[in-house]
């Protein structure tokens, strides 16, 4: 009868262990989630937090919607790298990186940095125009779901890269994310990790607050779960000019364009050169990209000149002001002569007309931005001076996207984005998942 007895404990014992460490695996994700918050120092960039490594290293990293990987130099990450491996050349991992070249670097013991026989690939500092050609490596990514629960990314690829590529950006980060048409790009990883589907919902904050980035698709809380049902629609447009990372023109391959046909002030069309808004499929030029490291939406100088003409014109028929221009802002009116509205200044409506007669329209929250007490300028910008070769006639920059609800779906290659948000009197803080 003794062996019944050292039987049952056993198997209680099995009871007690195993249904919690089953109970402690999460259920399959369908979207993960990321705090997007605004640098409210001079740089305006728009960051993320990151964790890495076996030792849940946590960083901060601006987001680049057109950026092709992750990059970032932690000292943190650098005394404490014990999982970091490095992608070898000619393996899949290499493949799946598109990279550029071999390095061989014999630092004993190899560190973050310079690993030997190591896939390589040119990382760009998008507001500096710095590339840094370095090894890429692979480690343990920590994320969230909408649900709360945290997953492990294991082999996630990115680029150790070296410090001046951390130049430019806002002092509270230490590198880039990526989140262009490419495979090492975090959403493309999560998607192929996960089986999710490839999809950036993006809610960009004004300063102040905090939006959010979800990665796949999940249902939204409400009121934006009746917002989400009533988006607007329009084809993601793909550049067919690779450009080599020359920041000039920008890696035109990996970005995202859409299909601007005309800009409208009020009720009235910009006149404008219609062959600026098409991509050249010969050089790259033209067309409208979507750009978060891009502060302010960047417009070809002949766009530009005619949107501040018929801007200027239509202000002072609502009485509005025109004082000084302040750099880099062409146009800039005496605040008090302007009124309110839910939406921002009660200034003109500037409308991008793009495919099948959608609209994006940019209220006064969107177009005007204050420089000094009692100075509001146009928050478009020149997009071509001093600069050479073809360029994007129109990128649409950040400002411009705050407080809009944009659903990048990469899978389908559409952008689903919605109105302003103040006019559902709520704001990119308040954007969650259900």
């Amino acid at each position: 009868m003794a062996t019944p007895s050292l039987l049952i404990p056993l198997f209680s014992l099995f009871l007690l262990i195993y249904p919690f460490s089953f109970a402690q695996q999460p259920p399959n994700p369908k979207a993960f989630v990321f705090p997007v918050r605004k640098d409210d120092g001079a740089t305006n960039q728009y960051y993320t937090t990151v964790t890495i490594g076996s030792n849940a290293t946590t960083f901060s990293a601006v987001i680049d919607l057109g950026g092709k990987m992750m990059y970032f130099n932690s000292l943190d990450y650098f005394n404490a790298a014990s999982t970091y491996r490095p992608i070898l050349c000619g393996t899949r991992q290499c493949r799946i990186a598109n990279g550029v070249g071999c390095i061989f670097c014999f630092l004993s013991p190899p560190v973050p940095g310079c690993t030997n026989n190591t896939c390589s690939d040119y990382a760009l500092n998008p507001f500096t125009g710095t590339q840094g050609y370095a090894g890429l490596g692979q480690d343990t990514l920590h994320v969230y779901s909408t649900r709360g629960d945290r997953y492990r990314v294991d082999g996630f690829p990115f680029q150790f890269s070296d410090p001046v590529l951390r130049e430019g950006l806002a002092a509270p980060t230490a590198g880039l994310i990526g989140l262009g048409r490419t495979k090492i790009a975090l959403q493309a990883q999560l998607a192929s990790a996960f089986k999710i589907r490839e999809k950036i919902a993006l809610c960009m904050p004004s300063s102040g607050s905090v939006g959010s980035m979800i990665i796949g698709e999940t249902d939204y809380a409400m009121p934006f779960r009746a917002i989400a049902s009533s988006l607007y629609t329009t084809p993601l447009v793909k550049n067919p000019v690779s450009t080599d990372m020359n920041e000039v023109i920008g890696n035109l391959t990996v970005e995202y364009f859409i299909g601007v046909k005309s800009i409208k002030v009020g009720n009235r069309a910009l006149n404008l050169n219609k062959t600026l808004l098409s991509i050249n499929r010969e050089t790259g030029a033209g067309g409208t990209g979507i750009r978060t490291v891009r502060a302010y939406t960047r417009l070809h100088r002949s766009i530009y000149d005619a949107l501040i003409r018929e801007f200027v014109n239509s202000a002072t028929a609502k009485n509005i002001r025109r004082v000084a221009s302040v750099a880099p802002f062409g146009a800039c009116f005496d605040s008090s002569s302007i009124g309110s509205s839910a939406t921002g200044l009660n200034v003109p409506e500037i409308d991008f007309v793009l495919q099948n007669d959608v609209y994006w329209r940019f209220y006064g929250a969107n177009s005007m931005v204050r420089v000094s007490d009692g100075v509001m300028c146009l928050a478009f910008v020149d997009g071509t001076p001093n600069l050479t070769g073809p360029t994007t006639s129109i990128v649409v920059g950040g400002y411009q996207m705050e407080n809009h609800l944009l659903e990048f779906d990469v899978a389908s290659s559409k952008l689903r984005f919605s109105s302003s948000l103040l006019l559902r009197g709520t704001s990119c803080s308040q954007f969650r998942a259900a």
